[in-house]
This record gives structure tokens, sequence and C-alpha cells, in this order.
């Protein structure tokens, strides 16, 4: 019985690939099976969230944020694309993402935060899953300094905030509505490792704004003072340059 899949060399029709090392290769699908954890992650944060463990949902979902941050310049660094050109890691991400980003963040939603009565939480989780399809359906999701346009989806993060922040149903909804919105605005929006204009400090930034979040997470509703500022004082960092760059509306070929 033969196989279509072309686990070393070209695939059928294509043009020859070539003849990497095996530990080229293994490095390359290290790299493929790093960001395939994110499913594991994705798989843990449900069971979690059927158990009304919430902190431990949002804890999963932190590790595969960590996970989408480092698994890039890893791909890069081992030239996966190259070495497996047949295997989409990309696809793969973004299968990942949308899990991890966006479904379970709005399957959260549904039960964790307060939206209405009736009906009025799944058309809330609806506009949002929705809306995410105009980033990862977009060809053009990304501007040639590496910004993205339109709201990337990041719905992890808008109602990971909420549920931080205790927030009440007119908040609640302003957000699902402004970000479901601004998913077809051609605002800009940093990615935080990839924009060479203050990459340093936008880097830092993130990592800041990740760590605090999970101590945030940890110590709900209980964190202190000083975790609070350095995690507002990032967001707004990370918020700002968006800003800077959407205003300006032409790309920074520095970056």
């Amino acid at each position: 019985m033969t196989t279509d899949f072309p686990l070393a060399g070209s695939s059928a029709g294509s043009a020859p690939t070539p003849a990497y090392p095996i530990s080229v290769r293994a490095r390359a699908w290290a790299v493929h099976a790093f960001t395939m954890t994110g499913l594991l992650w994705a798989i843990l944060a449900v069971v979690a969230l059927k158990e009304g463990n919430y902190r431990s949902m949002w804890g999963w979902l932190v590790i595969s944020l960590i996970v989408d941050a480092a698994d890039g310049p890893m791909a890069r660094k081992f030239r996966a694309v190259q070495v497996i050109p047949w295997f989409s890691g990309e696809l793969m991400d973004n299968i990942v993402d949308y899990l991890t980003w966006t479904f379970i963040p709005v399957l959260f939603m549904i039960v964790a935060l307060p939206l209405g009565p009736g009906a009025l939480p799944l058309v809330a989780a609806f506009a949002a899953a929705a809306s995410s399809m105009f980033c990862y359906c977009n060809e053009r999701e990304k501007s040639a300094d590496w910004y993205f346009i339109g709201f990337p989806a990041a719905w992890n993060v808008v109602i990971l905030i909420l549920w931080l922040l205790g927030t009440g149903v007119a908040v609640n909804w302003t957000a699902v509505v402004v970000f479901t919105v601004l998913s077809i605005v051609p605002w800009a929006w940093v990615h935080s490792f990839r924009v060479k204009k203050l990459r340093p400090i936008t880097a830092t930034a993130a990592a800041l704004w990740v760590a605090t979040t999970a101590i945030l997470v940890y110590l709900h509703p209980g964190a202190p003072l000083p975790v609070w500022i350095i995690w507002w004082i990032a967001g707004l960092w990370i918020l700002g340059v968006s800003a800077l760059r959407s205003i300006r509306m032409r790309p920074d070929f520095e970056a």
C-alpha cells in the first residue's frame, strides 16, 4: 500500500526539495510538535472550564500563549518551512490559535461573564467567534511593517481582562461590539515580537503583561496593587504603539 505523505523529499507534482539531514528534519518536526502542544493546553482548558475551575482554564491558556509566542521564532530559526515544505506550520498555528485565542475564551464568556438574559450570551459569543474569521481568513492581515490590520482576534485578552476587572453587562457588551467592529476597521495592532521599531521595549512590555496576567489569574481576586500597575503600564504601552502607527496611517519601513 502506497502513501501520499512525503515524509522526506518532494510531494507529487512539485519540484524536488533538498535532502536535508535527519538531524535538520528532526529539529523542524520538533518545532511543529511544540506548536501542536497547544492542542493539549486547549483540551486541558476545556476540561477546567467544564469543571468550573476558571483559574486553571486561564492558566492553561496562558501556557498556550507562551507557546504561540515562542514557536514562530523557533520555526524561522530551524527553517521549518524550507525543510518540511509540504506541512503547513502556519495553518496548524492558526487552528490552534483559533481554539485558544477565540473559541475557548468565547465558551468561557457564555458561562462566566454577565451578558444579559436569554439568548444574549449566545449572540455575543457568535459575534466574537464570527468576527475572528476576518483575522484568520484575511490574506491582507499583516502590513509591510508587520502590524496586524484589524483586530487580531485576541478575544482571550479581551475576555480575560473583563473577567479580571469583574465588569458588568453594559461594559461587557460594549467590549463585544467595539472589538467585533474593530475586526473590519483598518486599525493597526502591533506584533510584539516582529515589529522592529521599539521591539526591545514592546517585547519586554508583552512579556511583562503575560507574566503579570499569570499572577493576577493565580491570585484572583486578591492580587497586590504593584502587579496591577505593571499590568496596566505594559498593556497601555502596546496599545499606545498600535495607536501611533494607526494615526500615522503609513508603514514604518524602519520597522
